[in-house]
Parts: structure tokens; C-alpha cells; sequence
């Protein structure tokens, strides 16, 4: 009996990370062996506890320990950290990669980095260009950031927000996501040298407080503030400044009706996993 191939997600510990392992063990468990890379193993018992996966210390970008960790590596998913060089940081790891002999690399990260889809465009363009087969996943605005309206929402049956309402933009459910990456790291002969949007849905805020209306029955108001106060209550909570330049740039992108917030949906999400995307409701 072949040995089964060896796929790999660093940067497991996070949303988009922890969802491609949870699909993985849930989708592809027979017919691949699946570790999970996190910097801090101790801190991973929700991984440790999803049924067929092996758990790992791995760093990105580091050149010690991980050439050693990702021998034997058939596939390997670097999920691009968010951070304010994310570009260094994942370049640095697919090039230990390739040193170390993994046979395919996929890198998911999305379009909202310093300088929007600026990172994302410079490691897309390094790792294409390493001479092992790859495949690109770009991920738009998470769905599950939403959750950040909660309080207002609980409060003041109110969403607040700088952007125009009636501007759409595209967006992904973490779950989604994880479902494309596993899938194409079980099969990455299919999708080597792709490049891909994974979109979940294309709408306006009106639609995200129409949608939180009907599912709480009553009424949420979208409620339009100026930059300025956004940018003071992101500064009060203690976001970092980049984060906070990063987001106003995004969202001001939607604003002027940008395709980079809001790229056509080629319906990648579906031909990758052979289901429909999760809608809004």
C-alpha cells in the first residue's frame, strides 16, 4: 500500500488555516495525511482534536527548523499571516519550501493588506515564478467580520460604518475557504498554475442590515459615519495603524466602485469544491 501524500497548512491556527484542516479531515482524511503547523503546538488543542490530523511546530520564515519540518511535504498551504509584512514572511517560507523539496505550494491571502492586493500581487508573483507548481487563492473581505457589529447591533439596531451602502463588494465565508484550499491540496495536479478568487457572495451593506432584519425580525439601520470617526474608534480600540490605513484603503476602494473590492465572481468557489457558496442568511 502507497504511502498516502503528505499535505501541510502553516498558519494552521487560523480562521482560514484552522477551516482547510477542518475540511481536510472531514473531506479528504483517506486519501491524504494531513499536518497542521502552528508556532505554538501547546496553544492547538482545537486542532489536536479534529479527527486524522498531526499537529506540528512550525514557524513561517523561519530557516532552522522548517526545512527540516516540511521534508517529505507533497502540498503545502501557506496561509499569508495578518500582518504588516506579510509579504517577507511568505515569500520566505515557500522559498524554504522548495529547498526543502515540497512538491506544490498554494498561498491564500486576501486583497485587504497595506496597500490593498499589494502584498498579495508580490508573493503570487515570487512563488509563481519558483519553479514549483503552485496555485493562488484570493480571498476578499471575510464575511465573519460582520461579527464586529455585534454590539451595535444588540445596543442600537444600528451597523455603523464609513462605507457607501449601496456599493457592492465581494466577500468569502471562512468555511468556503477552507473547503477550496482542501480541495485543491488533495488534488493539486489539477489546479497547479491557477490562480484563483474565492468569493462566497457579492453584496452592499444595505443587503448586510437587510440580512441581519430579517434573521433577528427587527429592524438594524445602516448607519454611515465619516472616516475620521472610524479612524478614531479603530485607534481606541487599540488597532495597530497599519491595519487601520489597510481597512480605510479597502474601504474607500468599495466606495468608488473598485474591481479590486469588488471582482467579477467567476464562480472559482463552486468549479473547485462542487458546491454552491454559503449565502448571507
Amino acid at each position: 500500500k502507497m504511502a498516502k501524500p503528505v499535505v501541510f497548512v502553516i498558519g494552521a491556527s487560523g480562521n482560514i488555516g484552522s477551516a482547510t484542516v477542518l475540511a481536510l479531515s472531514a473531506k479528504y482524511s483517506d486519501k491524504v495525511e494531513i499536518r497542521a503547523g502552528v508556532r505554538n503546538p501547546d496553544k492547538a488543542d482545537k486542532l489536536k482534536a479534529i479527527a486524522g490530523v498531526t499537529v506540528v511546530k512550525a514557524e513561517m520564515g523561519e530557516e532552522v527548523e522548517l526545512p527540516k519540518t516540511l521534508e517529505g511535504v507533497d502540498a503545502l498551504l501557506i496561509v499569508t499571516p495578518g500582518i504588516e509584512h506579510q509579504a517577507p514572511i511568505s515569500i520566505k517560507t515557500a522559498e524554504v519550501a522548495k529547498a526543502a523539496g515540497v512538491k506544490f505550494i498554494a498561498v491564500a491571502g486576501g486583497a485587504t493588506g497595506p496597500s490593498v492586493g499589494a502584498p498579495m500581487a508580490e508573493i503570487a508573483e515570487t512563488v509563481s515564478n519558483l519553479g514549483v507548481p503552485y496555485t493562488i487563492l484570493q480571498l476578499p473581505m471575510f464575511v465573519e467580520n460582520y461579527w464586529a457589529f455585534k454590539d451595535t447591533i444588540v445596543g442600537q439596531s444600528s451597523i455603523f460604518s464609513p462605507v457607501d451602502p449601496t456599493k457592492p463588494f465581494a466577500t468569502v465565508v471562512v468555511e468556503d475557504a477552507g473547503k477550496a484550499a482542501a480541495a485543491i491540496l488533495a488534488d493539486p495536479q489539477k489546479h497547479a498554475g491557477k490562480s484563483y478568487i474565492i468569493i462566497s457572495e457579492s453584496h452592499t451593506y444595505n443587503d448586510v442590515a437587510a440580512a441581519f432584519s430579517e434573521v433577528l425580525e427587527k429592524e438594524v439601520k445602516y448607519v454611515r459615519v465619516p472616516y475620521e470617526a472610524t479612524k478614531k474608534a479603530m485607534t481606541d480600540m487599540g488597532a495597530p495603524e497599519y491595519q487601520i490605513f489597510a481597512l480605510t484603503e479597502a474601504y474607500k476602494l468599495i466606495d468608488s466602485g473598485s474591481p479590486i473590492m469588488n471582482p467579477e465572481n467567476t464562480g472559482d468557489l463552486t468549479a473547485i469544491t462542487g458546491e454552491q457558496p454559503t449565502t448571507l442568511k
